[in-house]
């Protein structure tokens, strides 16, 4: 089922009601629905935010543990059995091979850009490791790189600077990004030489990776930075393609930020560079400004920006102790359904609720749709984060759409393409009470409150108080109340 306005309002006025979005009563048009309320329950907030979805499993298994064991093994992803992920991921020999082997593929940008899709949507819906993954999502976007001309690199990078750090030391993830061929080609310091100096990569170095917009560098710094990454450069005689060509680096004495860098150096001088961003307060203060906004709301309390960031500080840029502290703060307590979710976000919690398989095309016509694919975003600054850059309606309708397609269209027959767990999902439900827990279950990760779930009872019975669950109704109810509990404001915000 494709939805347009019109055939949105053909739906039952109980189906419409559980969306409560989509039509302002005053001018036909379609908005977005505020934030929701917080839910009472710590854990499930826990979960919904540090997970792409709240699966009942994960939800259980944290109740057992407690809310801090359970958010501190989320923060040791090596300690989590993750075979069942690693066995995906065997089909996709891609991810794991070496700078020399990818670039010897034939058509090797596009079958590493299927790689890289396929294996971003695959972890992110099949690994226990929700938090790594998230915050493997959030570098992505932080260190930004789009998919292009050089996809064998990008592969490396995201594999091993950006997944081997996503939970480590920043100061080493700067480093390994510094070095990548892909964001020294993406950002043109492969160009960067001593006559000629290129300032694309020092400027976003300290704008978008480090001190932030308005970390207090000035354009002599800009200039300064710039000169002492000369000659950091790409040879694919190298094993990882970086190279560093001295005949070519500014060895004149460079003041930056307040350091004085002296002459006659190589290399050190980037080194140097990377060690004063990464040490400096605004750095601090940038990145626990990002990591609040991306897992607390899109205006963070400043009193938890301010002891976040002394985290980072305090613990020389180790992301773990500052992610700890932010999801053990009051403020983070207090902020449950202020985060819209993003597309990709939306699109990755549907298959973890639907079980819904699909063919590369599926997927990668979706996520356009949707707006939000990985690695598509072609600025440096990475997608943006907070609700107001995707609240549309188009987005919004582009959000029922994919809903419907993952469960409408997937458990339509005779169709082939899509793989739907629909139906193994619910177990056997005797009322439609039990049938819209059992799917409020797979899509929240436990059922809905009573003010809530009526509307999707009255949408199931078609509101026949005589109404009697069977089969027939099983089959031709459950993927729509999927779809629309998945389109619902509920699972938009969180």
């Amino acid at each position: 089922m494709t939805l347009s306005r019109r055939n949105f309002l053909k739906l039952s006025s109980a189906a419409a009601g559980a969306l409560a979005v989509g039509i302002n009563p005053g001018t036909g048009a379609w908005r977005m629905p505020a934030a929701q309320n917080a839910p009472a329950d710590p854990i499930l907030h826990l979960l919904n935010r540090l997970a792409y979805s709240v699966r009942p499993d994960a939800l259980e298994r944290a109740r057992s543990l407690g809310y801090e064991a359970y958010l501190d093994e989320q923060l040791n992803p090596a300690d989590i059995d993750d075979a069942d992920m690693d066995a995906r991921l065997a089909w996709i020999p891609i991810l794991n091979m070496d700078r020399r082997a990818l670039t010897s593929l034939s058509n090797d940008d596009y079958r590493a850009y299927i790689a890289l899709i396929e294996g971003m949507v695959l972890r992110a819906v099949y690994s226990r490791r929700q938090l790594y993954e998230r915050m493997v999502e959030f570098w992505t976007d932080h260190f930004n790189v789009s998919e292009g001309d050089n996809n064998g690199d990008l592969i490396i990078l995201h594999r091993d600077v950006i997944r081997r750090n996503a939970l480590g030391n920043f100061r080493t993830m700067a480093l390994g990004v510094a070095r990548s061929p892909s964001m020294l080609y993406y950002l043109d310091n492969y160009l960067n030489v001593a006559e000629h100096p290129n300032e694309n990569y020092a400027r976003e170095l300290l704008e978008l990776h480090t001190l932030g917009v308005d970390g207090g560098y000035t354009e002599d710094d800009v200039k300064a930075v710039a000169r002492a990454f000369t000659g950091w450069t790409i040879h694919d005689g190298t094993e990882d393609g970086f190279y560093f060509d001295p005949d070519v680096h500014d060895t004149d004495e460079k003041l930056i930020l307040g350091h004085t860098l002296p002459a006659g150096r190589g290399i050190e001088d980037g080194l140097h560079v990377l060690g004063i961003l990464a040490d400096h307060p605004a750095t601090a203060r940038f990145i626990a400004t990002k990591l609040c906004i991306r897992f607390v709301s899109d205006t963070p309390p400043q009193s938890l920006v301010d002891s976040a960031a002394m985290q980072f500080i305090d613990h020389d840029g180790e992301i773990a102790p500052v992610l700890r502290h932010i999801f053990t703060s009051q403020e983070f307590q207090a902020a449950a359904g202020q985060k819209l979710r993003r597309p990709l976000d939306f699109f990755i919690g549907a298959l973890r609720s639907t079980g819904t398989e699909l063919p590369f095309w599926r997927m990668e016509e979706a996520l356009y749709d949707l707006a939000q694919p990985p690695y598509g975003w072609h600025p440096p600054d990475g997608y943006p984060d907070i609700a107001g850059a995707w609240m549309s309606s188009s987005g919004l309708l582009a959000r029922w759409n994919v809903a419907m397609m993952l469960t409408n269209e997937a458990a339509s027959e005779p169709y082939t393409d899509l793989r739907t767990r629909l139906f193994e999902r619910i177990g056997t439900p005797e009322t439609a009470s039990d049938l819209v827990d059992a799917v409020a279950e797979q899509v929240f990760g436990m059922p809905l409150p009573d003010d809530q779930r009526q509307s999707y009872i009255e949408f199931v019975t078609d509101g026949n108080e005589q109404f009697a669950l069977d089969d027939h109704l099983i089959a031709t109810k459950t993927p729509t109340l999927f779809g629309l509990m998945l389109a619902s404001p509920a699972f938009q915000w969180r």
